[in-house]
């Protein structure tokens, strides 16, 4: 039943995917209101389908890869959602949606019955690390997102010959706040998820500074880190701490994609 959910979430995503890209196509915005309505409707059935799956196996849903895309595209739903609820920045939605329906396409895609769970991940570290790390990177998500909005309507404004999506996306300053109080959130969130993957890998392997995500995760921080630096002591703001918000999060995707591709002690099949 959860599969069937999670394809059914995946259907009304796809009508968030093909508001982003008339819109993109367009430069205007493109049944924005049906869009947003479809994708929240598809994050309920969605939320569904992974508390059906944890019913099932009786643990956290989040040591398959397809549960890792599925659990990472449901938080970025609802990091839009209460980004939405906040500054009502439908913009939003050009970035965000079709990043929900391919974490959710892909985790269709690969998606395995098996309800087998590596015996190193039976622990309580689970319920504690794993949700800490893809709740900051949903929030960063959405600071990703904010920036390429800053850059896009930046580059607007000076142009002699501005793009008629400009007119639609938010302020300079509202872009650039929401981008800030969402690595304010992201980057404690990933610094605790590190942390505690720190211990748990310590308890379990005795080794942990190794592990290709594990340095990737920490090259990540340390971008994110240099960014709350330079925002706070340097006064930095603006285009230079979008470019700094869009090298973080491609450091975030290199790192949840990379597990099972660099391999190491993340590796799991």
């Amino acid at each position: 039943m959860h599969v069937v959910l999670l394809r059914l979430a995946l259907g009304l995503y796809s009508l968030g995917f093909a508001h982003s890209v008339l819109t993109a196509l367009k430069k205007k915005q493109t049944f924005f209101q049906p869009a947003l309505a479809a994708v929240f409707g598809g994050f309920i059935l969605h939320v569904a389908s992974i508390a059906l799956r944890a019913l099932d196996v009786h643990y956290l849903p989040l040591t398959q890869q397809y549960e890792a895309f599925s659990f990472f595209g449901a938080l970025a739903t609802l990091g839009f959602l209460i980004a939405y609820a906040k500054y009502r920045i439908a913009p939003l939605s050009v970035f965000a949606f079709p990043l929900i329906f391919v974490m959710t396409f892909v985790a269709n895609l690969v998606y395995d019955p098996s309800a087998s769970i590596p015996p190193v991940l039976r622990s309580n570290w689970i319920y504690i690390h794993t949700p800490l790390v893809f709740f900051g990177y949903a929030a960063l998500f959405i600071a990703f997102a904010a920036a390429i909005m800053y850059l896009i309507q930046e580059r607007a404004l000076k142009s002699k010959h501005p793009i008629r999506f400009y007119n639609w996306l938010p302020s300079l300053e509202i872009c650039d706040d929401l981008a800030y109080r969402s690595l304010a959130i992201g980057f404690p969130l990933i610094t605790l998820g590190i942390v505690t993957g720190a211990l748990w890998a310590q308890a379990v392997w005795g080794v942990w500074a190794a592990d290709a995500k594990v340095l990737f995760s920490f090259l990540t921080w340390l971008v994110y880190m240099l960014l709350i630096f330079y925002r706070l002591i340097a006064g930095w703001r603006g285009r230079k701490a979008a470019y700094l918000s869009i090298v973080g999060f491609i450091g975030v995707l290199v790192t949840f994609l990379g597990a099972n591709y660099f391999g190491g002690l993340h590796t799991f099949q």
